[in-house]
């Protein structure tokens, strides 16, 4: 059946609109909105990973608001390769058929809009025209596997799918993103980070270093679409495949919606209020005269730039980038702190799991039970930092407690199964107290061991606990940081003379390595 016309519409007309709906619009305001964390893109034993299917929807309760189950579907142009090794991918496949319909009971049994969000969604791979993963605006989704893309594309506008492309800095014809054959309309976010690493530009931290496929191609980046004229959201996701959702260090994204709802994420996904974290979750506010992150602009000269960050650890500089180029820099790990910085919540982090190296021949998994507890202050706020290695099939990292006087986890490491051998989890605390405040770390598991501190010698110092002997496992708490350092807002202003299209987002850099990134904000070209 032939598809009714589409009415077609100029720029100028279109932005209009979209400027007069939004003004209609009630909630559309940047404080209308709230962040809200989710993995959109991982991997269990239904295809051809590893952990079961009720552990990654466990998992992803525990520490997320939405979670989308992308299974391994489809490769078109998939060929034969070296030691036959397509027949994993082949099995996966069938794997994924036969128990689709379990993989939508289990979506609906977990879903709770309001408390946590479940989206149906699968993975269809292309050798030629790069990854996507589909996602459903409801869980009553069908597994369609067509072996064209324009089909594929045909059926996301009709059922309001979205299709995300994936690992996109892999050389075109090598599963990376060929964004001539994008459609916006069902696209308008990228993955611009995974466990595969870091598609922002290719000289970024975090390069594509951990599969057979060569590093960043420089014409598949972020920065290089961007130039081309690709108006696109960012977004992270784990790709992890060891079903464990929201694995720290490999992804996550944020939106930016009234409520925690299915409507409500597809309709951030769809309008690009969304950004990228690599691990801790940052929140991160961007406007440029009033509006949100990922919308355009009508042209107009004179730009307010307003910028909002709070980080969960000392954070190094935040960049407003204008064109792919930094235009401005702040460096809140720079201010001097004073007397008055203990008025103000600090952060706490407590890291564990530094252990028994593999040559050694010593690969046990370590259980750990703890208590934070606070005398003189209170928690306000935490983080959790649960890696996915290494998997274990029957433990879980969970806060089993939390109240203002501290909280209680249980947890598991060892290394092995890790993301660059990093074998630890950890969790953040942003606790509101003085220098007389007394932290306490009791640990239960993997021996009894219990230390305190006051904030004021964590202000000055590390410290160390160790479990026992050399290899035994030990922990650190960090040197707490004060809001100084890890919270921020700016106003920038930026005047142009017209010409080309402007675009512009903001990147966080974090003392410890860790990134966010916003979506863009597009400005007109005069007279368009």
């Amino acid at each position: 059946m032939m598809a009714a016309m589409e009415p077609r519409f100029t720029r100028r007309q279109w932005l209009a609109g979209s400027a007069a709906a939004a003004a209609a619009r009630p909630g559309l305001s940047q404080e209308s909105y709230r962040n809200f964390w989710g993995d959109v893109h991982n991997h269990n034993n239904i295809g051809y990973a590893q952990g079961s299917l009720r552990r990654a929807f466990e998992i992803a309760r525990n520490h997320l608001d939405f979670f989308a189950f992308t299974p391994h579907a489809w490769w078109h142009d998939i060929a034969h390769y070296e030691n036959n090794i397509e027949h994993k991918w082949l099995n996966g496949f069938a794997v994924t058929r036969h128990r689709w319909p379990e993989v939508l009971r289990m979506a609906k049994e977990f879903d709770a809009p309001g408390r946590f969000v479940t989206l149906a969604g699968y993975e269809w791979h292309s050798t030629s025209l790069g990854d996507y993963h589909v996602l459903f605006p409801d869980l009553e989704a069908e597994l369609y596997t067509p072996d064209s893309l324009p089909e594929l594309q045909d059926f996301a506008r009709r059922r309001g799918c979205l299709m995300i492309p994936h690992h996109p800095a892999l050389r075109t014809g090598g599963r990376g993103a060929n964004l001539a054959h994008l459609d916006p309309r069902v696209s308008p976010v990228l993955e611009v980070y995974s466990e595969w690493g870091n598609a922002e530009h290719d000289r970024a931290p975090f390069p594509y270093s951990r599969h057979t496929e060569p590093g960043r191609w420089t014409r598949n980046t972020l920065h290089f679409f961007l130039e081309q004229g690709h108006r696109l959201g960012v977004v992270a996701s784990t790709d992890d495949h060891l079903g464990y959702p929201g694995a720290y260090r490999e992804g996550l994204v944020a939106v930016k919606a009234a409520s925690l709802s299915r409507e409500a994420i597809f309709d951030a996904l769809r309008n690009r209020r969304t950004y990228a974290v690599t691990g801790d979750r940052i929140a991160l506010d961007f406007t440029l005269n009033g509006r949100v992150m990922g919308q355009e602009l009508p042209y107009t000269r004179e730009r307010e730039i307003g910028v909002e960050v709070t980080g969960w650890h000392q954070v190094d500089r935040v960049e407003v980038l204008k064109n792919n180029r930094v235009m401005h820099r702040d460096f809140p790990m720079d201010r001097e702190p004073s007397a008055r910085s203990w008025e103000q919540p600090v952060l706490v982090r407590f890291e564990y799991g530094w252990g028994p190296w593999p040559a050694l021949g010593i690969t046990r998994v370590c259980d750990w039970e703890f208590r934070i507890q606070l005398e003189g202050g209170a928690l306000e706020e935490h983080q959790t930092c649960f890696q996915s290695g290494p998997l274990e099939e029957d433990r879980r990292d969970r806060v089993l407690e939390r109240n203002e006087r501290g909280l209680r986890v249980v947890s598991f490491t060892a290394l092995r199964q890790l993301i660059d051998d990093v074998s630890t989890k950890g969790v953040v605390l942003r606790v509101r107290g003085g220098p007389d405040t007394r932290l306490t770390i009791a640990l239960t598991k993997p021996v009894a061991l219990a230390k305190s501190w006051t904030l004021k010698e964590l202000a000055e110092s590390s410290e160390v606990l160790s479990t026992g002997d050399f290899p035994k496992e030990s922990a650190l708490v960090h040197r707490l940081v004060f809001q100084d350092h890890y919270r921020t807002s700016f106003r920038v202003a930026d005047q142009d003379a017209g010409g080309k299209v402007n675009w512009y987002y903001v990147r966080v850099v974090q003392s410890n390595g860790q990134l966010a990134w916003s979506s863009p904000i597009w400005v007109e070209r005069a007279g368009a």
